[in-house]
Protein backbone atom coordinates (compact mmCIF):
# COMPACT_ATOMS: atom_id res chain seq x y z
CA UNK A 1 0.00 0.00 0.00
CA UNK A 2 1.27 3.40 -0.99
CA UNK A 3 0.25 6.52 0.94
CA UNK A 4 0.57 8.87 -2.04
CA UNK A 5 -1.57 6.59 -4.18
CA UNK A 6 -4.27 6.55 -1.52
CA UNK A 7 -4.21 10.35 -1.13
CA UNK A 8 -4.56 10.72 -4.91
CA UNK A 9 -7.52 8.33 -4.99
CA UNK A 10 -9.10 9.91 -1.92
CA UNK A 11 -8.92 13.42 -3.34
CA UNK A 12 -10.25 12.22 -6.68
CA UNK A 13 -13.20 10.61 -4.91
CA UNK A 14 -14.02 13.29 -2.35
CA UNK A 15 -12.52 16.39 -3.96
CA UNK A 16 -9.31 18.33 -3.45
CA UNK A 17 -10.96 20.26 -0.64
CA UNK A 18 -11.55 17.13 1.48
CA UNK A 19 -9.66 17.09 4.77
CA UNK A 20 -7.05 14.33 4.83
CA UNK A 21 -7.62 11.55 7.38
CA UNK A 22 -5.50 11.02 10.49
CA UNK A 23 -3.42 7.94 11.28
CA UNK A 24 -2.56 6.76 14.80
CA UNK A 25 -0.11 4.23 16.16
CA UNK A 26 1.89 3.28 19.27
CA UNK A 27 5.67 3.18 19.70
CA UNK A 28 8.38 3.63 22.31
CA UNK A 29 9.94 6.56 20.48
CA UNK A 30 8.63 10.11 20.73
CA UNK A 31 7.79 11.49 17.28
CA UNK A 32 7.28 15.08 18.45
CA UNK A 33 7.44 16.88 21.82
CA UNK A 34 3.87 17.40 22.98
CA UNK A 35 2.61 19.57 25.84
CA UNK A 36 0.13 18.31 28.39
CA UNK A 37 -3.43 18.28 27.11
CA UNK A 38 -5.71 19.68 29.79
CA UNK A 39 -9.04 17.88 29.53
CA UNK A 40 -10.18 15.88 26.52
CA UNK A 41 -7.23 14.53 24.55
CA UNK A 42 -8.99 15.47 21.30
CA UNK A 43 -8.37 19.14 22.07
CA UNK A 44 -5.00 18.67 20.40
CA UNK A 45 -6.48 17.38 17.14
CA UNK A 46 -6.37 20.95 15.85
CA UNK A 47 -2.58 20.62 15.77
CA UNK A 48 -2.84 17.35 13.85
CA UNK A 49 -5.39 18.74 11.40
CA UNK A 50 -2.95 21.59 10.72
CA UNK A 51 -0.19 19.12 9.80
CA UNK A 52 1.68 18.58 13.06
CA UNK A 53 2.50 15.23 14.63
CA UNK A 54 1.67 14.70 18.32
CA UNK A 55 2.96 12.06 20.72
CA UNK A 56 0.63 11.44 23.66
CA UNK A 57 1.57 9.47 26.76
CA UNK A 58 0.54 8.80 30.33
CA UNK A 59 2.20 12.09 31.25
CA UNK A 60 0.64 14.28 28.57
CA UNK A 61 -2.96 12.99 28.79
CA UNK A 62 -4.63 14.49 31.88
CA UNK A 63 -8.15 13.08 31.42
CA UNK A 64 -8.58 9.91 33.50
CA UNK A 65 -10.89 8.38 30.94
CA UNK A 66 -8.49 9.30 28.16
CA UNK A 67 -5.59 7.61 29.94
CA UNK A 68 -7.74 4.50 30.45
CA UNK A 69 -9.22 4.19 26.95
CA UNK A 70 -5.81 4.69 25.32
CA UNK A 71 -4.44 1.91 27.53
CA UNK A 72 -1.97 3.90 29.60
CA UNK A 73 -3.62 3.27 33.01
CA UNK A 74 -6.19 1.09 34.72
CA UNK A 75 -9.69 2.52 35.00
CA UNK A 76 -9.79 5.23 37.70
CA UNK A 77 -12.25 4.39 40.47
CA UNK A 78 -14.21 7.58 39.91
CA UNK A 79 -15.00 6.91 36.24
CA UNK A 80 -18.21 4.84 36.63
CA UNK A 81 -19.74 7.37 39.00
CA UNK A 82 -18.61 10.33 36.93
CA UNK A 83 -19.98 8.91 33.67
CA UNK A 84 -23.31 8.02 35.27
CA UNK A 85 -23.98 10.63 37.96
CA UNK A 86 -22.14 13.66 36.58
CA UNK A 87 -22.21 13.25 32.79
CA UNK A 88 -25.42 11.17 32.86
CA UNK A 89 -24.36 9.05 29.90
CA UNK A 90 -25.49 5.82 31.61
CA UNK A 91 -28.34 5.30 34.08
CA UNK A 92 -26.20 3.70 36.81
CA UNK A 93 -22.49 3.28 37.62
CA UNK A 94 -23.07 -0.47 37.40
CA UNK A 95 -24.05 -0.11 33.75
CA UNK A 96 -20.77 1.72 33.12
CA UNK A 97 -18.84 -1.08 34.81
CA UNK A 98 -20.68 -3.70 32.75
CA UNK A 99 -19.86 -1.83 29.54
CA UNK A 100 -16.18 -1.52 30.45
CA UNK A 101 -15.91 -5.16 31.48
CA UNK A 102 -17.54 -6.19 28.21
CA UNK A 103 -15.13 -4.36 25.91
CA UNK A 104 -11.93 -5.26 27.83
CA UNK A 105 -9.79 -2.20 27.12
CA UNK A 106 -6.30 -3.38 26.09
CA UNK A 107 -3.27 -2.10 28.00
CA UNK A 108 -0.74 -0.16 25.96
CA UNK A 109 2.59 -1.93 25.67
CA UNK A 110 4.32 1.13 24.22
CA UNK A 111 5.13 4.53 25.71
CA UNK A 112 3.55 6.84 23.13
CA UNK A 113 0.37 7.09 21.10
CA UNK A 114 0.96 9.19 17.99
CA UNK A 115 -1.50 11.02 15.74
CA UNK A 116 -0.55 12.45 12.34
CA UNK A 117 -2.29 13.46 9.15
CA UNK A 118 -1.53 10.78 6.59
CA UNK A 119 0.51 13.10 4.39
CA UNK A 120 2.89 13.47 7.37
CA UNK A 121 3.77 9.75 7.63
CA UNK A 122 5.96 7.69 5.33
CA UNK A 123 4.39 4.26 5.76
CA UNK A 124 1.26 2.46 6.95
CA UNK A 125 3.42 -0.22 8.61
CA UNK A 126 2.85 0.66 12.29
CA UNK A 127 -0.57 2.26 11.90
CA UNK A 128 -3.43 0.88 14.01
CA UNK A 129 -6.24 2.89 12.45
CA UNK A 130 -7.22 5.70 10.08
CA UNK A 131 -9.66 8.36 11.35
CA UNK A 132 -11.71 10.43 8.92
CA UNK A 133 -13.38 13.64 10.12
CA UNK A 134 -16.45 13.53 7.94
CA UNK A 135 -19.53 15.53 7.09
CA UNK A 136 -22.81 13.66 6.35
CA UNK A 137 -22.09 13.63 2.62
CA UNK A 138 -18.58 12.29 3.22
CA UNK A 139 -20.00 9.66 5.59
CA UNK A 140 -22.31 8.56 2.80
CA UNK A 141 -19.30 7.75 0.65
CA UNK A 142 -17.19 6.22 3.42
CA UNK A 143 -19.97 3.97 4.71
CA UNK A 144 -21.02 2.83 1.23
CA UNK A 145 -17.39 2.04 0.44
CA UNK A 146 -17.18 0.00 3.70
CA UNK A 147 -20.32 -1.98 2.73
CA UNK A 148 -19.09 -2.58 -0.84
CA UNK A 149 -17.45 -5.96 -0.16
CA UNK A 150 -18.88 -6.70 3.29
CA UNK A 151 -22.45 -7.91 3.89
CA UNK A 152 -22.11 -7.98 7.69
CA UNK A 153 -24.81 -5.98 9.48
CA UNK A 154 -22.12 -4.33 11.63
CA UNK A 155 -19.71 -3.45 8.81
CA UNK A 156 -20.26 0.12 10.05
CA UNK A 157 -20.65 0.03 13.82
CA UNK A 158 -21.51 2.80 16.28
CA UNK A 159 -20.81 1.64 19.85
CA UNK A 160 -21.48 3.67 22.98
CA UNK A 161 -18.42 5.35 24.45
CA UNK A 162 -16.28 8.42 24.71
CA UNK A 163 -14.51 9.87 21.69
CA UNK A 164 -11.28 8.09 22.60
CA UNK A 165 -13.18 4.84 23.14
CA UNK A 166 -14.89 4.88 19.75
CA UNK A 167 -11.77 6.01 17.89
CA UNK A 168 -8.90 4.33 19.75
CA UNK A 169 -10.12 1.47 21.99
CA UNK A 170 -12.60 -0.13 19.62
CA UNK A 171 -10.29 0.25 16.62
CA UNK A 172 -7.28 -1.23 18.46
CA UNK A 173 -9.37 -4.23 19.54
CA UNK A 174 -10.70 -4.73 16.01
CA UNK A 175 -7.33 -4.37 14.36
CA UNK A 176 -5.59 -6.82 16.67
CA UNK A 177 -8.15 -9.53 15.97
CA UNK A 178 -7.96 -8.77 12.24
CA UNK A 179 -11.61 -7.68 12.24
CA UNK A 180 -13.62 -6.03 9.47
CA UNK A 181 -15.81 -3.53 11.36
CA UNK A 182 -15.45 0.22 10.88
CA UNK A 183 -16.52 2.67 13.57
CA UNK A 184 -18.72 5.74 13.55
CA UNK A 185 -18.10 8.02 16.52
CA UNK A 186 -17.95 11.45 18.17
CA UNK A 187 -21.53 11.19 19.44
CA UNK A 188 -20.19 11.80 22.96
CA UNK A 189 -21.23 15.38 23.92
CA UNK A 190 -17.95 15.81 25.81
CA UNK A 191 -15.88 15.58 22.63
CA UNK A 192 -18.15 17.55 20.32
CA UNK A 193 -17.01 21.08 21.35
CA UNK A 194 -13.62 20.35 19.78
CA UNK A 195 -15.04 19.71 16.30
CA UNK A 196 -17.40 21.45 13.92
CA UNK A 197 -21.12 20.80 14.32
CA UNK A 198 -21.36 18.75 11.11
CA UNK A 199 -18.35 16.48 11.80
CA UNK A 200 -18.37 12.89 13.03
CA UNK A 201 -15.49 10.42 13.15
CA UNK A 202 -15.32 7.43 10.83
CA UNK A 203 -12.42 5.20 11.84
CA UNK A 204 -11.11 2.20 9.93
CA UNK A 205 -8.81 -0.32 11.68
CA UNK A 206 -5.78 -1.16 9.62
CA UNK A 207 -6.92 -4.79 9.35
CA UNK A 208 -9.92 -3.53 7.36
CA UNK A 209 -8.21 -0.61 5.65
CA UNK A 210 -5.79 -3.03 3.96
CA UNK A 211 -8.80 -4.50 2.16
CA UNK A 212 -10.66 -1.26 1.51
CA UNK A 213 -7.53 0.33 0.05
CA UNK A 214 -7.77 -2.12 -2.85
CA UNK A 215 -11.56 -1.89 -3.33
CA UNK A 216 -11.81 1.89 -3.37
CA UNK A 217 -11.68 2.46 -7.11
CA UNK A 218 -14.16 -0.36 -7.74
CA UNK A 219 -16.74 1.09 -5.37
CA UNK A 220 -19.44 3.70 -5.98
CA UNK A 221 -16.89 6.46 -5.34
CA UNK A 222 -15.72 6.25 -8.94
CA UNK A 223 -17.66 6.40 -12.20
CA UNK A 224 -21.20 6.45 -10.78
CA UNK A 225 -23.87 9.04 -11.41
CA UNK A 226 -25.13 9.04 -7.81
CA UNK A 227 -21.76 9.74 -6.23
CA UNK A 228 -20.90 12.33 -8.89
CA UNK A 229 -23.87 14.39 -7.66
CA UNK A 230 -22.70 14.13 -4.04
CA UNK A 231 -19.14 14.99 -4.98
CA UNK A 232 -20.38 18.08 -6.80
CA UNK A 233 -22.23 19.16 -3.67
CA UNK A 234 -19.13 18.52 -1.56
CA UNK A 235 -17.11 20.76 -3.81
CA UNK A 236 -19.77 23.47 -3.84
CA UNK A 237 -20.07 23.41 -0.04
CA UNK A 238 -16.32 23.60 0.49
CA UNK A 239 -15.25 26.66 2.52
CA UNK A 240 -12.83 27.51 -0.25
CA UNK A 241 -15.81 27.96 -2.60
CA UNK A 242 -18.26 29.70 -0.27
CA UNK A 243 -16.16 32.08 1.80
CA UNK A 244 -13.54 34.64 1.05
CA UNK A 245 -10.39 32.87 2.17
CA UNK A 246 -6.92 33.58 0.87
CA UNK A 247 -5.16 30.27 0.09
CA UNK A 248 -2.19 31.70 2.01
CA UNK A 249 -3.50 32.93 5.34
CA UNK A 250 -1.99 36.14 6.63
CA UNK A 251 -0.08 35.62 9.87
CA UNK A 252 2.32 37.60 12.01
CA UNK A 253 4.67 36.35 14.74
CA UNK A 254 4.13 38.56 17.80
CA UNK A 255 6.33 36.91 20.40
CA UNK A 256 8.40 33.73 20.12
CA UNK A 257 5.40 31.81 21.50
CA UNK A 258 2.54 33.93 20.10
CA UNK A 259 1.21 34.07 16.53
CA UNK A 260 -1.52 36.14 14.86
CA UNK A 261 -3.32 34.24 12.09
CA UNK A 262 -6.40 34.96 9.99
CA UNK A 263 -9.36 32.94 11.21
CA UNK A 264 -11.04 30.27 9.09
CA UNK A 265 -14.23 28.26 9.58
CA UNK A 266 -12.10 25.48 11.04
CA UNK A 267 -11.35 27.74 14.01
CA UNK A 268 -15.00 27.93 15.07
CA UNK A 269 -14.84 25.09 17.59
CA UNK A 270 -11.71 26.43 19.32
CA UNK A 271 -13.12 29.96 19.51
CA UNK A 272 -16.48 28.80 20.82
CA UNK A 273 -14.88 26.58 23.45
CA UNK A 274 -12.79 29.55 24.67
CA UNK A 275 -15.90 31.70 24.93
CA UNK A 276 -17.94 28.99 26.63
CA UNK A 277 -15.15 28.24 29.14
CA UNK A 278 -14.84 31.93 30.12
CA UNK A 279 -18.43 33.00 29.63
CA UNK A 280 -18.98 34.91 32.89
CA UNK A 281 -15.68 36.75 32.58
CA UNK A 282 -16.14 37.77 28.94
CA UNK A 283 -19.79 38.77 29.06
CA UNK A 284 -19.02 41.72 31.38
CA UNK A 285 -17.81 43.82 28.45
CA UNK A 286 -18.77 41.69 25.43
CA UNK A 287 -22.58 41.54 25.02
CA UNK A 288 -22.35 39.13 22.07
CA UNK A 289 -21.26 36.33 24.43
CA UNK A 290 -24.86 35.74 25.53
CA UNK A 291 -25.81 35.05 21.90
CA UNK A 292 -23.17 32.35 21.47
CA UNK A 293 -24.74 29.03 22.46
CA UNK A 294 -22.98 26.53 20.17
CA UNK A 295 -20.17 25.99 17.69
CA UNK A 296 -22.82 26.56 15.02
CA UNK A 297 -23.36 30.09 16.30
CA UNK A 298 -19.63 30.80 16.00
CA UNK A 299 -19.56 29.26 12.52
CA UNK A 300 -22.45 31.50 11.47
CA UNK A 301 -20.56 34.54 12.68
CA UNK A 302 -17.38 33.52 10.86
CA UNK A 303 -19.32 32.80 7.67
CA UNK A 304 -20.81 36.30 7.84
CA UNK A 305 -17.28 37.70 8.01
CA UNK A 306 -15.70 35.42 5.41
CA UNK A 307 -18.48 35.35 2.83
CA UNK A 308 -18.43 39.01 1.85
CA UNK A 309 -16.96 40.28 -1.45
CA UNK A 310 -13.21 40.82 -1.32
CA UNK A 311 -13.52 44.59 -1.43
CA UNK A 312 -15.67 44.51 1.75
CA UNK A 313 -13.66 41.90 3.64
CA UNK A 314 -12.67 42.86 7.20
CA UNK A 315 -10.16 40.27 8.44
CA UNK A 316 -10.25 38.86 11.95
CA UNK A 317 -7.11 37.35 13.45
CA UNK A 318 -6.91 34.61 16.04
CA UNK A 319 -4.16 34.81 18.63
CA UNK A 320 -2.51 31.41 19.15
CA UNK A 321 0.29 30.19 21.39
CA UNK A 322 3.07 27.81 20.38
CA UNK A 323 0.90 24.82 21.42
CA UNK A 324 -1.74 26.00 18.95
CA UNK A 325 -4.08 26.93 21.79
CA UNK A 326 -6.48 29.78 21.16
CA UNK A 327 -5.83 32.91 23.23
CA UNK A 328 -8.09 35.65 21.82
CA UNK A 329 -9.28 37.63 18.80
CA UNK A 330 -8.38 40.95 17.24
CA UNK A 331 -9.87 42.28 14.04
CA UNK A 332 -11.62 45.02 12.13
CA UNK A 333 -15.22 46.18 11.92
CA UNK A 334 -17.29 49.21 10.95
CA UNK A 335 -14.81 49.89 8.16
CA UNK A 336 -15.34 52.66 5.62
CA UNK A 337 -12.90 51.73 2.88
CA UNK A 338 -14.03 54.54 0.59
CA UNK A 339 -12.72 56.96 3.21
CA UNK A 340 -9.74 54.79 4.23
CA UNK A 341 -10.83 54.26 7.81
CA UNK A 342 -11.50 51.27 10.08
CA UNK A 343 -12.00 50.28 13.71
CA UNK A 344 -10.11 47.63 15.70
CA UNK A 345 -11.81 45.42 18.27
CA UNK A 346 -10.20 42.81 20.48
CA UNK A 347 -10.52 40.45 23.42
CA UNK A 348 -8.05 38.20 25.22
CA UNK A 349 -8.59 35.30 27.60
CA UNK A 350 -7.62 36.20 31.18
CA UNK A 351 -4.79 33.67 31.47
CA UNK A 352 -2.91 35.42 28.64
CA UNK A 353 -3.29 38.97 29.91
CA UNK A 354 -0.61 41.23 31.43
CA UNK A 355 2.06 40.01 29.01
CA UNK A 356 1.67 42.76 26.41
CA UNK A 357 0.20 40.32 23.88
CA UNK A 358 -2.73 42.47 22.82
CA UNK A 359 -0.74 45.69 22.75
CA UNK A 360 1.84 44.06 20.48
CA UNK A 361 -0.92 42.53 18.31
CA UNK A 362 -2.73 45.85 17.82
CA UNK A 363 0.57 47.59 17.07
CA UNK A 364 1.41 45.02 14.38
CA UNK A 365 -2.01 45.26 12.77
CA UNK A 366 -1.86 49.06 12.73
CA UNK A 367 1.43 48.82 10.84
CA UNK A 368 -0.12 46.36 8.41
CA UNK A 369 -3.17 48.55 7.86
CA UNK A 370 -1.26 51.67 6.92
CA UNK A 371 1.46 49.92 4.90
CA UNK A 372 -0.58 47.30 3.05
CA UNK A 373 -4.18 48.58 3.10
CA UNK A 374 -3.57 52.34 2.83
CA UNK A 375 -5.76 53.08 5.85
CA UNK A 376 -5.66 56.72 6.95
CA UNK A 377 -7.58 56.55 10.25
CA UNK A 378 -7.77 53.73 12.82
CA UNK A 379 -10.26 53.92 15.65
CA UNK A 380 -10.66 52.01 18.93
CA UNK A 381 -13.72 52.26 21.19
CA UNK A 382 -13.59 51.06 24.80
CA UNK A 383 -16.11 51.00 27.64
CA UNK A 384 -15.02 53.59 30.19
CA UNK A 385 -14.90 51.04 32.99
CA UNK A 386 -12.73 48.56 31.09
CA UNK A 387 -9.29 49.71 32.24
CA UNK A 388 -7.37 46.92 30.49
CA UNK A 389 -8.97 47.66 27.13
CA UNK A 390 -8.40 51.41 27.45
CA UNK A 391 -4.76 50.87 28.29
CA UNK A 392 -3.95 49.54 24.81
CA UNK A 393 -4.72 52.66 22.69
CA UNK A 394 -3.18 54.85 25.39
CA UNK A 395 0.09 52.88 25.33
CA UNK A 396 0.16 53.01 21.53
CA UNK A 397 -0.22 56.77 21.28
CA UNK A 398 -3.85 56.97 20.15
CA UNK A 399 -5.58 60.32 20.64
CA UNK A 400 -8.57 60.35 23.02
CA UNK A 401 -11.21 62.13 20.97
CA UNK A 402 -14.01 62.08 23.52
CA UNK A 403 -16.65 59.97 25.22
CA UNK A 404 -19.92 58.66 23.84
CA UNK A 405 -22.60 58.80 26.51
CA UNK A 406 -24.52 55.51 26.85
CA UNK A 407 -22.63 54.22 23.83
CA UNK A 408 -23.28 50.51 24.41
CA UNK A 409 -25.81 48.27 26.15
CA UNK A 410 -24.04 45.63 28.24
CA UNK A 411 -25.26 42.12 28.99
CA UNK A 412 -26.12 43.31 32.51
CA UNK A 413 -28.82 45.52 31.02
CA UNK A 414 -26.93 48.70 31.87
CA UNK A 415 -25.60 51.25 29.41
CA UNK A 416 -21.94 52.18 29.48
CA UNK A 417 -20.16 55.27 28.23
CA UNK A 418 -17.56 54.63 25.54
CA UNK A 419 -14.14 56.27 25.14
CA UNK A 420 -13.21 56.91 21.49
CA UNK A 421 -9.56 56.82 20.44
CA UNK A 422 -7.99 57.35 17.03
CA UNK A 423 -4.62 57.39 15.33
CA UNK A 424 -3.71 58.57 11.84
CA UNK A 425 -1.43 56.94 9.31
CA UNK A 426 1.33 59.50 9.77
CA UNK A 427 1.62 58.84 13.50
CA UNK A 428 1.61 55.06 12.99
CA UNK A 429 4.49 55.37 10.54
CA UNK A 430 6.39 57.70 12.88
CA UNK A 431 5.89 55.91 16.20
CA UNK A 432 5.04 52.22 15.66
CA UNK A 433 8.28 51.01 14.16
Amino acid sequence: MDIRTFITNYQEAFGMQAELPIAFWYSDEMEAPTEKVNGCLFKCMRLVRDGKVISLSNETITCGGGKFYTGFTEMPERVPGFVSLKEKYKKTPEMVLDFIQEIQVPQADKTYLHFARIDQISSFDQVEGIMFLATPDMLSGLATWAYFDNNAYDAVFSPFGSGCSSVVTQVILENRKQGKRTFLGFFDPSVRPYFEENILSFTIPMSRFKEMYHTMRSSCLFDTHAWAKIKERLELSSPARTVNQNPTLISFPIFPDILLREVTLKDAAAIYHAIDSHREYLRTWLPFVDKMHSVADEESFLKSVLSVPAEQYEPIFGIWNDRNEFCGLVGFHFSDFANHRTEIGYWLLPEYQHRGIMTASVRRLCQWLVNEKDIKRIQIRCATGNAASNGIPLRLGFHHEGTEQAGELLASGEFTDIHVYSILKEKVLATMK
